[in-house]
């Protein structure tokens, strides 16, 4: 089910679509759909919802609501959404009976006036012969009784139809149909007017007046004395309130949860790290705050889709998330200028996004782009006049002086100087790990106070990620995809950069290449993934196999084929950052091969909970005993390794533990 996106317009999340993808997405899942509703949200249902917050959640309640009205679709379209077009109730109407005829699909109507479902049933007999109409009904125009409603629930669901359509006009329908969600076995569809049009008691304006922007117009001709006010004032209004928006950069909703602003940097459907655990914090937090996101548009592998480049931002709301996504340049990331082009522009971009979204009482941001991510949260707080949460997922430039991507003492003593600014100016800040509280107590060790801080582990959704047995079917496809049917697998997933030491792990792997009865996967992208390619080539280490990102739907399968994981660290990088792929490997059941210092977050989780053994980085003889040790390792303690890690995830380290504690940190500010 591939729920297309939506946009944000006075608080109605409304969908980004046309008619040919929203007939499909309907028709296609109408199973799926079964039990919920869709709202063709116009011009006058979204001012009321806008100055109706219980009207507003009924259409944010809806499984998707249609641009009826054409001025939302303009403005989809002003945002960057350039394949954004109007799908009217009376359209798509049509153009799901044209789909539909002489087909097994049925239809029922709810709704009109006696005289328009008589009038309709004529109408579409004779002009689409070959349509199934399972039932048609009037209901009184009063609110009906308990027993006339469970009534009419009962005759619609034994009419087997599998879609319901709503004509009780709005407000009502969609209260209507918000109250039966769940009830109703088909997806049901409020589209108001369109029984009169397709009824032919009420006539439509011509083509060119809707494509214009002008049937509310010829709708106010036909009877004005009873649409004057609902045309002229809604239209007003919401022009009035639009205009507010774009100058203001708030929707002015009226809410009382607090505004939180997040600098995601990746966020969903990048698959970057960062972006996965910002997208389970902005969807974990957002019964509590008014989220809003700004990051990149999609680009974690450096390129950048064609719909996301003629627009300086996109406004999305994804799960209930207002997302402001930034236009960047393409980079490679092997290429240090492309890299830094792309990473200036994000963060000038973000500023100015920062301008477009109005009052915050809560500014968040995360250390990435290194350096960067941390004054970005200071501006961003600073304009916002908002209190500054500054969460480091990797201390730079520490990380950066742990591998030597950079010597130049000046410019890393300025730079470290730049994010100790960032932290004294944070009212707190968040790290993941407890030896990187030593970090930070370091870095302020010659100074009277140190920063406000508290320590929260990042965390993979141990729901979604989940022990699977060898022979379940898709790891075994999985297997054979990449062929080790009858290998031990021992799997790196994630990226495959620069903090990893992984360059030399692979001369270690050079070792073992003869040995036919183990396999090592690199599952993931990164800087360094093509020199292992080309060493790999070199050295014909057949044994070795790369592969690409796998889906988050696919994660738990790709975690689940291996017998071990690596999970590693350069020499260095303790209290620096914590590799969170740890956190997968344990919710897999699968034991963990450690490559990490002592006393690093991630060895001491892996002692504590009993699910791997660790060696040194930089200790090539003993990560080569290590390997060996595990190809040999008895069955039974390797399954005991993996079922201690899952347990003590569970215990200490699910999603919700992290995210509730995320948001008291946040709300005691």
């Amino acid at each position: 089910m591939n729920k297309p996106e939506t946009s944000s317009i006075l608080g109605v999340n409304v969908a980004i679509t046309d008619m040919k993808r929203a007939i499909n997405y309907i028709k296609e899942n109408k199973e799926a759909l079964k039990g919920e509703y869709v709202c063709f949200t116009n011009v006058h249902t979204t001012v009321m919802s806008y100055e109706n917050p219980r009207y507003r959640k009924v259409q944010n309640g809806a499984h998707i609501c249609m641009p009826d009205g054409s001025p939302l679709s303009y403005i989809q379209r002003l945002r960057g959404y350039q394949n954004a077009r109007q799908v009217a109730g009376p359209d798509f109407m049509t153009a799901l009976f044209k789909a539909t005829e002489n087909t097994d699909s049925s239809h029922y109507f709810f709704g009109g006036s006696q005289e328009t479902i008589d009038r309709l049933k004529n109408a579409l007999k004779e002009k689409y012969p070959g349509l199934n109409i399972a039932g048609m009904e009037s209901p009184p125009f009063r609110p009906l009784s308990e027993k006339e409603d469970a009534e009419a629930v009962e005759r619609i669901n034994s009419s087997g139809a599998d879609y319901v359509w709503i004509g009780l006009g709005a407000p009502k329908q969609e209260e209507w149909m918000q109250a039966h969600k769940g009830r109703i076995n088909a997806v049901m569809l409020g589209v108001g007017a369109g029984f009169d049009f397709h009824a032919g008691t009420v006539k439509r304006a011509p083509k060119w007046m809707r494509e214009h922007y002008l049937e509310w117009l010829y709708r106010l001709t036909q009877d004005p004395s009873r649409l004057w006010k609902r045309y002229v004032t809604t239209n007003v209004k919401f022009v009035s309130y639009i205009f507010r928006n774009a100058v203001t950069g708030d929707e002015h909703i009226k809410d009382d949860k607090k505004k939180l602003l997040i600098y995601a940097h990746y966020y969903y459907p990048d698959v970057a790290s960062t972006g996965q655990i910002l997208t389970d914090l902005a969807e974990g937090l957002k019964d509590r705050f008014d989220i809003t996101v700004i990051c990149t548009v999609p680009s974690y592998d450096g390129r950048v889709a064609a719909k996301y480049r003629t627009h300086k931002y996109y406004h999305e709301n994804i799960n209930g998330i207002k997302v402001i996504r930034v236009r960047v340049p393409e980079f490679r990331k092997s290429n240090k200028l492309s890299r830094i082009n792309n990473i200036t522009s994000y963060f000038f971009s973000a500023i100015s996004a920062t301008l477009r979204v109005g009052r915050m009482d809560y500014v968040y941001s995360i250390s990435q782009p290194p350096i960067m991510g941390g004054v970005l949260g200071v501006i961003g707080s600073r304009l916002k006049k908002a209190k500054f949460i500054y969460n480091i997922q990797d201390f730079n430039p520490e990380q950066t002086m742990a591998v030597g991507y950079f010597s130049n003492k000046a410019l890393l003593n300025t730079v470290m100087a730049i994010d100790k600014y960032s932290c004294r100016k944070a009212d707190k800040v968040i790290v993941v790990g407890r030896d990187m509280v030593d970090t930070l107590k370091n870095r302020f060790k010659s100074e009277k106070k140190i920063p406000s801080y508290t320590c929260i582990n990042n965390w993979i959704d141990e729901q979604e990620i989940t022990p699977l047995p060898r022979d379940n079917e898709k790891i075994i496809e999985l297997r054979q995809q990449y062929g080790l049917n009858d290998k031990f697998v021992i799997m790196y997933s994630g990226n495959i950069g620069l903090y990893y030491d992984l360059v030399n792990i692979m001369k270690v792997l050079k070792k073992i290449k003869d040995n036919e009865k183990v396999a090592f996967l690199f599952a993931g992208e990164g800087s360094v993934k093509e020199r292992l390619e080309e060493y790999a080539k070199e050295n014909s280490l057949k044994n070795v196999i790369f592969a690409s990102y796998q889906e988050k739907k696919q994660l738990a399968y790709s975690l689940g084929l291996a017998d071990v994981h690596f999970v590693v660290n350069s020499k260095g990088i303790k209290g620096v950052s914590v590799p969170s792929k740890l956190y997968g490997v344990m919710a897999s059941g699968r034991p963990v091969l450690g490559i990490l210092e002592e006393g690093t977050e991630a060895r001491t989780i892996i002692d504590e909970a009993k699910c791997g053994i660790s060696v040194n980085p930089g200790d090539y003889d003993a990560i080569e005993k290590l390997i060996k040790t595990f190809i040999d390792m008895d069955r039974d303690k390797l399954e005991e390794m993996g079922t201690n890690g899952r347990k003590y995830l569970n215990e200490y380290l699910t999603r919700e533990i992290s995210i509730r504690k995320y948001g008291e940190t946040i709300a005691s500010l």
